[in-house]
């Protein structure tokens, strides 16, 4: 896979560790082609890189990896790549667990930190969100602590939402909650972050 493991792939931006992103796309190719592009390249500077989603996004990821050249038997045995079901990471008998969440993600953490990974890469796909009604209080409150919580972590995470499956409020949720937006084709500073957001909730000690 022939990237710059100085670029975030995808219109030259450059991402800091500790950034919480949205990214907002209009379909599954749109979304492929920015964030296949920021796992490659991730993979291409010896980053882990996690993706964690419903069945579907993560054979799409396999595929569009396949597809520029990636070798995924090698990737996902070594655990460098590591595909997570949204079952796996975010639910706990069917019920969205915030704190089982948060958890988990300290455990990447020391994970990455004992196979030699000083930094990581995860991308959401919260597409399932829909199909299992999640409160949208309830998904802010736990964005607004994802983002307090990895901004002093060598950690960069991009939540993922497509347009049309998603309600007004989770959109609106989302965009609260994350200081970096892409929106298609643009990345940018979000004019609707919202520090605070949800607040006085405790940022989480995720380490």
């Amino acid at each position: 896979m022939r990237v710059d493991p100085n670029e975030f792939g995808y219109a030259g931006f450059h991402f800091s560790w500790g950034d919480h992103i949205c990214g907002i796309f209009d379909d599954r190719s749109q979304q492929m082609e920015v964030m296949g592009a920021f796992i490659a390249t991730g993979i291409s500077a010896g980053q882990r890189c996690v993706w964690v989603g419903p069945r579907e996004s993560g054979d799409a990821l396999r595929s569009h990896l396949a597809r520029i050249g990636g070798d995924l038997p090698t990737l996902e045995a070594s655990s460098q790549l590591l595909i997570i079901s949204k079952v796996d990471f975010y639910l706990h008998e069917g019920v969205f667990d915030p704190e089982r969440c948060l958890e988990l993600l300290g455990t990447l953490l020391e994970d990455s930190r004992r196979g030699g990974y000083s930094t990581m890469r995860i991308v959401c796909d919260a597409s399932w969100l829909q199909r299992d009604r999640i409160v949208p209080e309830l998904w802010e409150s736990f964005q607004s602590r994802l983002t307090q919580g990895i901004a002093r972590l060598p950690v960069v995470m991009v939540c993922q939402a497509e347009r049309r499956q998603f309600s007004s409020s989770l959109i609106v949720a989302a965009l609260r909650t994350h200081p970096i937006v892409i929106l298609g084709d643009v990345v940018r500073q979000n004019p609707f972050y919202m520090s605070g957001s949800a607040a006085s909730v405790e940022s989480p000690d995720i380490m």
